[in-house]
C-alpha cells in the first residue's frame, strides 16, 4: 500500500489536531492553575495594605457611629432637661412678677395709709 502525499497530509492533520487538543487542554488547565495562583498570591501582596487600611477604618468607623449614638442620645436627655429648666424659670419668673406686683400695692396702700 502506497500512501500519497494527500493522505500523509490528511494523516498529519489528524495528528496535530489530536496532540493539538490533547496538548492544548492540558497547558490550558495547567497555565490557567499556575496563573490563577500566581494573580491570586500578586494581587493579595499588592493589596494587602488596602485591606488592612481598609480593616482599620471599618474600626474607626465603628467607633465613631458608637460615638454618634452616645451623643445623640445625651442629647435627648439635656433636652429633656432644658425643658424642666425651661419651666422651672417661666414659673420662678412668675413669682417674681407677682411679689412684685405684691409689693407694688403694698407700697401703694402704705402711702395712702400715712
Amino acid at each position: 500500500m502506497s500512501l500519497t502525499k494527500r493522505d500523509l497530509q490528511a494523516i498529519a492533520d489528524l495528528f496535530d489536531e489530536k496532540f493539538d487538543e490533547k496538548f492544548d487542554k492540558k497547558f490550558d488547565e495547567k497555565f490557567d492553575q499556575k496563573f490563577d495562583e500566581k494573580f491570586d498570591q500578586k494581587f493579595e501582596e499588592k493589596f494587602a495594605p488596602i485591606n488592612e487600611r481598609l480593616d482599620r477604618i471599618e474600626l474607626r468607623l465603628d467607633k465613631v457611629e458608637s460615638e454618634v449614638s452616645a451623643v445623640k442620645s445625651n442629647q435627648i436627655d439635656m433636652r429633656k432637661e432644658l425643658k424642666i429648666i425651661d419651666v422651672k424659670v417661666s414659673d420662678t419668673y412668675q413669682l417674681a412678677l407677682d411679689a412684685w406686683g405684691t409689693s407694688a400695692e403694698n407700697r401703694h396702700l402704705i402711702g395712702k395709709a400715712n
